[in-house]
């Protein structure tokens, strides 16, 4: 083993301690890259695999009803390829002892394209078999062979299930406008089309039809085509793969991936990296002779950077490939609690060995780009000079000094340590802030699902009981309820299809009808102010809007796709902020007289006597119209179940990262400031301060640090929290940026406790350290 070989052992040998503190800031960088990069490979290879094995359609139209001869008449559209038409209806089902009515969307089979990927059983043939979706089926505990009653068309029918499958068009599942999966009270069921015909009296006919594009075909003047052809049989619009709610919620999934893996991991390894400059600045002028010494025996100053960089590259290196190990195990975990969100043949984890290898060299190069400098800065010197000491910091009275004239000696001392380098204590306040930031990251996600709770659930959605209703129905149906005795308040909802053309731009949304007066429904501007749904005009989600760019008092034009499809100019009157859904609004009464419908009503909202309210459910499974029925209890337990998982893993990770990074930070700080100082604590010694007076001096520089980059942490953590909303949309979500007292009082306490341990360890190292022999070091 060569010389300098040997020296880089014992160098190691004697940083441990602070190369394992570095290391484990490296690891968490490389963990966090590797760990997203990794899951976003597993969900996109997943979704790939079952895009292709599935020949899944890249376009989707739905419609009231055409002859199947309309179906020539898209064939000859320029830039189609595979083309088949299909029946889709939803319906209630009687599932056996659940007390909510349950609904189901049946959609006929297709040849040769969106073929269902069957997971057990067989295919339906006839009028009475259904394939299920297997999440319903896992959540309703049904298996092959299991009947249950599905009322179609007003009639009910025993359907007995023959297969459970998968599907890439409902990889993500939800119904209507709120995006929140619900697998015990809404699935999908598959057909044989003869039975579909029969069922739901569409012999000859079809309302749905899926595609795919020719090569090289432009998608959007294939779909405008489209729409042309389906306008006279009622076509709600035509779109392609990239607005399909499923598609879209893992396109999503994939941009927060992408974000997670390529912004978290520069903070970890920025910090690194400065912890490892300060250390190697250390070593090397702690060596100066050293390296003077080997320069004048003939090495090169190549041999002695390269020396220098082994040192830092062995400790990055170690963080890197343990930060790899971690990466998996976080990948693995990661990709697991994906697979109880998105449905996918196989779901298994991928892990590419050059994805490791891009890991550990992000890691060893962060180390190494934060030592250059330093090993730059001391090749420079020639040996005679190297021999020399260091010439001495030179202390002068500082500018503060004349306004802090009630300082003490030992606080001096401290203001004059840290204002003789500004940028290393700048770096170093930095670098403990990010403990605090990462903590603010984790943590804030819990209060906007708390907040999300509070928003939509009592302020915006205050009934306790949502009917749903296949078909529009007379004011008689809600007189009717609200003559129940278990219904305190009812009030009804008019909910149609519309599109929306500004300039050159369209957008397909529901349009809600809400009363004047409404108390269960209500909606809310951007302060969180009541508004009252306008009786001319129409509210607008802001998020909408603003990709629109519509203002209140713009002119926007508005197709009903429904009905006689009405095509009027209307003016925005106001934005809605919702947190659930993208939605445009208007006083019940206009959507009435728009639809030219009389007073109708396709969602009731109910508050009800909660003694009561079990009776009430089960009298409304016997309602033949109501498609399905939602609970405020039940919708409650959805969101917390969908969203507390993914965030309890996120904040419990966080939290010991950023607890690594503060112990890594503050820890190297300490005894990189402890050894170069050394000689000047030696000397205080001498003067007569005492071993508890000199820790009071190192302790107080650091805890000005520490002080400081608490509320720094606080604002970077609440800036990065507002990149990190505006840089990731999510459809149907909007995630509110509310951070909590409690948050930023628990990153701040956690980042103080991890301090504290570190200042026990400094004040160990210095009782045990004999600060008067260091002394004889130096001539």
């Amino acid at each position: 083993m060569r010389i300098l070989d040997r020296k880089v052992i014992r160098e190691i040998r004697s940083l441990r301690t602070q190369g394992i503190t570095i290391a484990l800031v490296v690891a968490a960088g490389v963990g966090i890259f590797t760990a997203s990069r990794s899951a976003y490979d597993s969900l996109f290879i997943a979704r790939e695999k079952f895009y292709t094995s599935s020949f899944f359609a890249q376009g989707f139209v739905s419609l009231k009803r055409a002859p199947e001869s309309t179906l020539k008449l898209l064939s000859d559209v320029p830039g189609i390829g595979i083309l088949r038409s299909r029946i889709v209806f939803e319906a209630v089902l009687d599932i056996p002892n659940e007390s909510l009515p349950t609904s189901g969307k049946f959609v006929s089979l297709t040849d040769g394209i969106n073929l269902p990927h069957l997971r057990s059983g067989r295919f339906p043939k006839g009028d009475t078999e259904v394939l299920l979706s297997e999440a319903f089926a896992l959540s309703n505990q049904l298996v092959p062979g299991n009947q249950i009653v599905g009322i179609l068309e007003g009639e009910k029918k025993v359907l007995t299930i023959t297969g459970i499958a998968l599907s890439p068009e409902y990889v993500y599942i939800f119904r209507g406008s709120n995006p929140l999966p619900d697998d015990k009270h809404f699935g999908i069921l598959w057909m044989d089309r003869k039975g579909m015909e029969n069922a739901f009296g569409m012999v000859g006919a079809f309302n749905d039809a899926v595609f795919t594009f020719a090569p090289d075909a432009l998608h959007e003047p294939v779909l405008k085509r489209i729409d042309s052809v389906l306008e006279p049989y009622g076509g709600f619009g035509a779109y392609d793969r990239d607005k399909l709610p499923s598609h879209s919620f893992l396109r999503d999934e994939f941009k927060q991936l992408r974000t997670m893996a390529y912004s978290l991991p520069l903070i970890f390894l920025g910090v690194a990296a400065f912890l490892l400059h300060i250390l190697s600045t250390r070593i090397i002028s702690k060596e100066r002779e050293q390296i003077a010494t080997l320069k004048a025996l003939g090495y090169y100053n190549t041999q002695i950077a390269l020396h220098y960089l082994k040192i830092i590259s062995v400790i990055s290196g170690i963080g890197s490939v343990l930060g790899v190990l971690l990466g998996i195990w976080l990948g693995k975990a990661m990709t697991n609690l994906y697979a109880d969100y998105y449905r996918f043949p196989s779901l298994d984890f991928q892990f590419d060995p050059l994805l490791g290898i891009l890991g550990i060299l992000i890691g060893i190069l962060s180390g190494t780009a934060g030592t250059l400098y330093s090993v730059f800065k001391i090749l420079r010197l020639d040996p005679a000079q190297a021999m020399r000491p260091p010439v001495p910091i030179r202390f002068r009275k500082n500018w503060l000094e004349s306004y802090l004239t009630v300082l003490s000696t030992q606080n001096r001392m401290i203001l004059r340590n840290l204002t003789r380098r500004p940028v290393r204590t700048l770096i170093a306040i930095l670098g403990i802030s990010t403990s605090v930031m990462i903590m603010v990251l984790g943590m804030f996600s819990r209060d906007a699902v708390d907040a999300m709770i509070e928003i939509q659930y009592d302020l915006v959605q205050r009934e306790s009981i949502t009917v749903s209703f296949l078909s529009p129905v007379s004011k008689v149906a809600l007189d009717n309820l609200k003559n129940d005795h278990s219904v305190l308040i009812a009030e009804g909802y008019r909910m149609i299809p519309i599109r929306i053309r500004v300039a050159h731009l369209v957008k397909e949304m529901a349009l809600q009808g809400i009363p004047n007066n409404a108390k269960l429904r209500r909606l809310i501007g951007k302060d969180r102010n009541i508004l009252t749904p306008p009786s001319s005009g129409i509210f607008i989600n802001s998020n909408v809007a603003q990709k629109l760019g519509i203002t209140t008092g713009s002119q926007i034009h508005m197709e009903i796709l429904e009905g006689s499809r009405k095509k009027i100019i209307v003016r925005v009157d106001g934005l809605v902020d919702e947190l659930l859904g993208q939605g445009a609004y208007m006083d019940l009464t206009s959507v009435n007289q728009l639809l030219g419908e009389g007073d109708s009503v396709n969602l009731i909202a109910l508050r009800t006597d909660s003694k009561e309210q079990i009776g009430l459910l089960s009298r409304l499974k016997d309602v033949p119209k109501i498609s399905g029925v939602t609970t405020r209890e039940g919708s409650l337990k959805i969101f917390k179940d969908t969203m507390s998982r993914s965030v309890l893993a996120t904040t419990v990770i966080l939290f010991l990262f950023a607890s690594i990074i503060a112990v890594g930070v503050v820890y190297n700080t300490a005894m990189i400031t402890l050894s170069e100082r050394v000689f000047e604590l030696g000397s205080l010694r001498i003067l007569g301060f005492t071993k508890e007076e000199v820790f009071r001096i190192l302790a107080g520089e650091l805890g000005f640090e520490i002080i400081t980059s608490l509320p720094v942490g606080c604002l970077l953590g609440y800036l990065f929290a507002y990149l990190l909303m505006n840089t990731v949309e999510t459809e149907g979500f909007k995630i509110p940026l509310i951070i909590s007292y409690k948050t930023y009082v628990i990153a701040i306490m956690t980042t103080s406790v991890t301090s504290v341990l570190s200042y026990f360890i400094l004040y160990s190292k210095i009782k045990k350290m004999d600060l008067l022999s260091i002394l004889k070091i130096r001539e």
